[in-house]
């Protein structure tokens, strides 16, 4: 075996190297229900953040929007099919709506893996004031919009856009749908913490159905 030519104090600590990178590795790659928490508290999670980064932030950028990178990199934890994406995590005064997503024009002529996605978060508005959980489960639905997007294809995505602008009833069906998106990836406990599109009867009825389902 190759550690036999190993000397005991290198094997030391390489084996205290490998235990450590595991307990990194499970706490932020798991990804059973029982693998994500049911609250996100700041003071637990960030001195995690920069090994968030090296796992999973590789592609994520931030302009204007550092104070948002922890709860960016949580929700995006929870989401392996957005891994390989360019995200971008937007902070400039906007009008319309306070967090919202968005996508790069060019996104219809890039493959999967290059496509660029956005959200876009207004200058002082009340996201810069929920709590660490909140602002992850905010997060978290914008990000279940990325993966409607990336399942409908661009110009899947632009005809719904366009009936969620038309449309009351299509806008409550594409949102409460991203709500489905993040509940399915673990984030219900989130959700009933901060949600503007489903009631919380709505949300433990989900979640029941997941559960069941496994």
């Amino acid at each position: 075996m190759i550690l036999k030519s190993i000397k005991k104090p290198a094997l030391g600590i390489l084996l205290c190297i490998i235990s450590f990178q595991l307990t990194i590795y499970n706490s932020l790659n798991a990804q059973s229900s029982v693998g994500f928490p049911e609250y996100y508290e700041e003071s637990v999670w960030a001195p995690k953040l920069d090994s968030l980064r090296e796992a999973i932030g590789g592609k994520v950028t931030f302009k204007n929007g550092d104070k948002f990178e922890l709860a960016a990199l949580l929700a995006l934890s929870h989401y392996p099919l957005l891994h390989d994406r360019k995200v971008q995590i937007i902070v400039k005064k906007l009008p319309g709506a306070p967090v919202e997503a968005s996508f790069s024009m060019w996104n219809f002529v890039k493959p999967r893996k290059g496509k660029i996605y956005k959200i876009k978060i207004e200058e002082g508005s009340f996201m810069e004031r929920l709590t660490l959980n909140q602002q992850v489960s905010a997060l978290a639905h914008e990000m279940a919009h990325f993966v409607q997007y990336d399942s409908r294809g661009y110009f899947g995505t632009l005809t719904t856009l366009v009936g969620w602008s038309l449309s009351k009833k299509a806008r409550s069906k594409f949102e409460k749908g991203a709500d489905k998106i993040a509940i399915e990836h673990h984030l219900g406990p989130q959700l009933l913490d901060f949600a503007f599109y489903t009631s919380d009867e709505e949300i433990r009825l989900l979640m029941n159905q997941k559960s069941d389902a496994n």
